[in-house]
């Protein structure tokens, strides 16, 4: 897609000869992704509000250049800092491929006092991050709000990227690979009340639908709880984030009003892996209706659903009901963990009907462990179901299971390609000829290399940095056949799963 031009609002533009350090956050992907998401709005906002740091953006897609940044055009190489935002495995190409176009050298170990220290966090590299330790100087494991004071304080005091590195490698929760020894323990912030949040938000001055505009449209972002309670065998979130915090009403209600004022919006945007779980959701997203504002929520658990929270949802402008069943067999939901009973799924879709909602969107799981041909059927048999009772436009989405570092099933290898593609023909056949129904399927060949680099360990970053020069799915073949390295063997090989694994020494 060409480049098209646009402005923001909020953006900070600083003299770079009045700060002490320069810091370029990118997202190795797409402009509207990475905005989409909290990450880029709190870093930015925390690393400016310090007198003595610029922090500008830089994404792979959709902006002038990758290693030029937003706001001023600041070069890649010019900053002392170098952050992504790791949040998708496959992103790790695009990271790669922003260091070679921008000039800093791609392996740490050849890096020198002339180059940005290349600093990397987010939920990928807080379950494993040994497959990037090629590219990487220090990770963050974990939630990163106040160790990145840490790191912009070590680079302000020196200017020799040894000194640095060493000083960093002893605050908790950062890994170096070059200096780090023993347990690396995971960051959690204890108390979300306590937690900084942006209130002040970038956003892009574009048409509505641009492929540049924000996933829920402009809106203020509002983190309401970090982790989840439920905890299912293969869910990366319910393992790294816990344990689940949540932000009291009273908090969320200043942080809305104060967002509301100076970010220029009238929509709020509820970000949480368990909304539901909110003891006082009703409450709040009642407040933010009748103040006029509105509103969309992510995915919420079928059995939290109320007839209530989707009127109110239906008044603020939603449309959509999102659910994640997982699986259209009750047997294979306990197996999983998800706890989630047949009748609560379809009673959130009736209360969706009954709210006038529009359409509905589930998310489900294939390949899963101890999974038959009849739980597959399962998934179309419940489509089918929900249709009909409802009504509503029934969007099935189905993914490949992928096995993640640090949960329960990461020693559970996924199937192989041609059980997966089997399985999805099985669906497909039987999704045929459902009436307000669609089917959306990742390709399995996706999975697989996600799968690949959520398991693997160091000796795959030969197998990344090819794979970024080639690009495409055929680059990843092609990198595996020329390192020599079984790259799509790895998510589905029993017998080095049984053995001491990549990540161990995360706690």
């Amino acid at each position: 897609m060409p480049y098209e031009a646009f402005t923001e609002q909020n953006v900070v533009v600083k003299d770079a000869s009045k700060v002490e350090v320069l810091f370029g956050f990118c997202y190795p992907s797409t402009y509207r992704a990475g905005m989409s998401g909290l990450a880029i709005h709190l870093f930015y906002a925390i690393l400016n509000a310090r007198s003595d740091t610029s922090c500008e953006r830089y994404f792979r897609y959709d902006t002038r250049s990758p290693v030029n940044s937003v706001e001023t055009g600041r070069p890649l190489r010019d900053n002392h800092v170098v952050g992504f935002s790791l949040t998708y495995e496959e992103d790790i190409l695009g990271l790669v491929q922003m260091l070679e176009m921008g000039g800093v050298e791609i392996l740490a170990n050849e890096r020198t006092d002339e180059d940005p220290i290349v600093v990397v966090g987010g939920p990928v590299v807080s379950a494993n991050p040994e497959p990037y330790v090629d590219f990487v100087d220090a990770f963050v494991i974990g939630e990163g709000d106040l160790a990145i004071h840490n790191i912009i304080d070590a680079v302000s005091h020196s200017n020799m990227r040894g000194e640095v590195l060493e000083e960093i490698s002893t605050v908790a929760g950062i890994y170096v690979p070059a200096y780090s020894t023993g347990t690396i323990s995971r960051l959690i912030m204890p108390n979300l009340d306590e937690v900084f949040h942006p209130t002040t938000q970038v956003l892009a001055n574009t048409e509505t639908r641009s492929h540049l505009e924000q996933v829920f449209g402009r809106v203020l972002l509002v983190e309401v709880s970090r982790g989840c309670g439920h905890s299912c065998k293969f869910c990366l979130v319910g393992h790294i984030c816990r344990p689940r915090r949540v932000r009291s009403e009273a908090k969320l209600r200043q942080i809305i009003e104060e967002g509301v004022k100076l970010t220029g919006v009238n929509k709020i945007a509820l970000i949480a892996s368990s909304l539901g779980d909110h003891d006082n959701l009703e409450d709040i997203v009642g407040w933010i209706v009748d103040n006029g504002w509105g509103l969309s929520t992510p995915s919420l658990r079928a059995d939290k659903v109320t007839q209530n929270i989707l009127h109110l949802l239906k008044k603020g402008g939603q449309r959509t009901l999102t659910i994640a069943p997982e699986t259209g067999s009750e047997r294979l939901r306990k197996a999983v963990g998800k706890g989630l009973n047949e009748q609560a799924i379809y009673d959130a879709v009736q209360f969706a009907k009954k709210a006038g909602l529009q359409s509905v969107k589930a998310y489900f799981i294939i390949g899963l462990p101890d999974e038959t041909d009849a739980d597959v059927v399962a998934i179309a048999r419940m489509t089918k179901r929900l249709a009909k009772e409802s009504g509503l436009r029934i969007t099935t989405n189905v993914n490949p299971y992928i096995p993640k570092a640090q949960t329960r099933w990461e020693r559970e290898p996924q199937p192989p390609l041609p059980i997966l593609r089997k399985k999805i023909k099985v669906l497909v056949k039987s999704m045929r000829n459902i009436p307000n129904a669609s089917l959306e399927v990742l390709d399995p060949r996706r999975a697989r290399i996600q799968a690949a680099l959520s398991l693997g360990d160091q000796s795959i970053g030969q197998v990344i940095r090819l794979a970024a020069s080639y690009g495409g799915l055929g680059g990843w073949r092609r990198a595996e056949k020329e390192t020599g390295i079984s790259f799509f063997r790895l998510a589905n090989d029993k017998e080095r799963l049984r053995g001491t694994l990549p990540w161990h020494f995360i706690s």
